[in-house]
């Protein structure tokens, strides 16, 4: 069963999601309102996404919205961001619009306001907006983000995603991430959303990249003489209770930073980090910063000391390193 067919109180109108992404376009997966993106496909580690390149992206045709309804966009953004655009360039009608102090609004012929609010930025958030024929309400990250607010808040159709306004400031960047959208019509509840979500993360959800490295048993005299020179780790093993450990790096030590892009404030970034040992120059383990841009490396051998280089797979950054670090004990 397909994410978007995960609900049977909902009834799929339209779906798009990175995994069906070519030529340039999000194919629907319901119907054949593709839309068309200005931008490309990302590193697929937490979750297959795509970014932008702020400018807006287009659906194929308006989708008119009437009755009971759930529109649901599931992204990232880094700085303001908004999920859906009624028409190019009118900054009147617009859906789920999250500025930077996380108040999210709605608003349509003019007429709207703050609806709710949420996480940060750099967040990845799945938000629903929830329609009656007399009401609307706000969800997101499984749970409402706000009270029931007027039907007259949200416009009649929705003609793309992320751009309502002059200027780039509301498009998804490249910073930014598209995971998924989609519209559906009947009535949901909040088992249903949360059940929806569940199904678009599992389905959206990749598997980490990183650096192969060989197993050091696996080589012929692994490095024998820079393991007996001084200040390097003697070739023995030491164990200690409840937990796997490197033979030749394990111990009870851990490394932990954070990767972001320089700015104000400083935004945070998700890199593929690398370790590497200082005594040997050997590939420790590798791992990727979280949406908040936070890493961290455990189990090292305290005694030495290791280098930390963060590399950008978009290439719009130069690698990052930090050098000379000694890990912290471990809580």
């Amino acid at each position: 069963m397909a994410w978007w067919d995960s609900v049977a109180s909902l009834t799929p109108v339209a779906a798009w999601d990175a995994l069906h992404f070519s030529d340039g376009q999000l194919q629907d997966q319901v119907g054949g309102n593709a839309v068309t993106v200005q931008g490309g496909v990302v590193t697929p580690f937490p979750l297959h996404g795509l970014y932008g390149q702020d400018k807006p992206w287009p659906l194929a045709t308006p989708l008119s919205l009437s009755g009971e309804f759930v529109l649901a966009g599931f992204v990232m953004h880094v700085s303001r961001g908004l999920v859906f655009y009624k028409t190019l360039g009118d900054s009147s009608n617009y859906f789920l619009d999250q500025e930077s102090n996380g108040a999210i609004y709605q608003y349509a012929n003019g007429t709207g306001g703050q609806v709710g609010s949420g996480p940060a930025w750099g967040t990845p958030k799945f938000m629903a907006l929830v329609v009656s024929p007399s009401s609307a309400r706000v969800y997101l990250n499984n749970d409402w983000a706000g009270a029931a607010f007027a039907r007259a808040w949200v416009a009649d159709t929705v003609g793309g995603i992320g751009y309502y306004a002059d200027g780039n400031e509301y498009n998804i960047g490249g910073s930014e991430r598209f995971y998924a959208a989609g519209l559906w019509s009947g009535a949901a509840s909040l088992a249903d959303l949360r059940a929806l979500e569940a199904a678009c993360r599992t389905a959206l959800a990749g598997p980490p990249v990183g650096v192969h490295v060989a197993a050091f048993a696996r080589w012929h005299s692994p490095n024998s003489d820079q393991w007996n020179q001084p200040g390097s780790h003697p070739r023995q093993f030491r164990g200690l209770p409840g937990a796997r450990r490197n033979i030749y790096f394990g111990g009870d030590g851990q490394i932990s930073g954070t990767v972001k892009e320089k700015g104000s404030p400083d935004q945070p970034l998700l890199r593929q980090v690398l370790l590497y040992s200082e005594n040997t120059h050997t590939l420790v383990a590798d791992t990727w910063s979280d949406a908040a841009g936070n890493y961290c490396f455990e189990r090292l051998d305290r005694a030495q000391t290791y280098t930390v280089i963060s590399t950008d797979y978009q290439q719009m950054y130069r690698a990052v390193i930090a050098d000379r670090l000694r890990p912290e004990a471990m809580p």
